[in-house]
Order: C-alpha cells, then sequence, then structure tokens
C-alpha cells in the first residue's frame, strides 16, 4: 500500500494532536534541541539547500571584491539585497523541511507541542 502524503495542519487536525496531553512528558524541560531531533535528517531538498548556499557564499565574495575594488555603494548595496533574498529563500525550503519532516515526526512521536514551542522559538529568532 502506498503512502500517502498529507499536509501538517490536515495531520494535526485529523489525528487531533494538540488538544490535550495524549501522551505524558517523555523529556525532561532542559532536553536539547538535538535530543528533540533524534530522528535521521535526511530530507529531499538537502542538495538544492547546499547548492542554494554555496552560490550565495560566491556571491559573497564577490561583494567583498566588490568593496575591495572600490565599486559604488549602490551597486554593493543592490549585491548585498540580492544575497539577502537568496538567504530568505533558501530558509523557506529549510523551513518547508522542518514543518514537512521533523514537526511531523515530532507530533507522531507526542512530542509535538514541544516541537512547536522550539519551532517558535526558532522562528522569533530568525525574523528579529
Amino acid at each position: 500500500m502506498e503512502k500517502q502524503e498529507t499536509s501538517l495542519l490536515a495531520y494535526i487536525t485529523e489525528n487531533d494532536l494538540l488538544s490535550g496531553d495524549k501522551k505524558p512528558a517523555k523529556k525532561q524541560a532542559a532536553a536539547s534541541l538535538h535530543e528533540a531531533h533524534e530522528h535521521a535528517h535526511t530530507h529531499p531538498n538537502k542538495k538544492k539547500v547546499v547548492n542554494r548556499l554555496a552560490r550565495i557564499e560566491g556571491h559573497v565574495r564577490s561583494i567583498k571584491e566588490m568593496v575591495d575594488a572600490d565599486r559604488d555603494c549602490s551597486e554593493v548595496l543592490i549585491q548585498i539585497a540580492a544575497v539577502r533574498k537568496a538567504l530568505d529563500n533558501t530558509a523557506k525550503v529549510i523551513l518547508k523541511d522542518h514543518l514537512e519532516h521533523c514537526i511531523l515526526h515530532a507530533i507522531e512521536k507526542g512530542d509535538g507541542s514541544k516541537s512547536l514551542a522550539d519551532f517558535e522559538a526558532a522562528i522569533d529568532q530568525y525574523l528579529r
């Protein structure tokens, strides 16, 4: 039988996973983020993310060379904006993978509330 893909929201709603404690807390409050993510981190977009980051790395080196060559400030700022946008788009890919794999896995294990709280903290930090 083929496994059917489902959205995170549909899965949570269908299984009524966050309406109360279905399982007792298994982890201490001080558990590290790594412990909360004990499943394998092989995501389908890993190569895509690595490639994007390599391109961004090259772009940042180019900006450094522009500054070193005394290029016009407006040109440098435009390139910095391009790098910021590329990083944001890469973050979106990572975000989607995290929701579809890590959060879903935690919910299936009964650790959904903690995982969502950790995720919220990470989002808050990212958006600062």
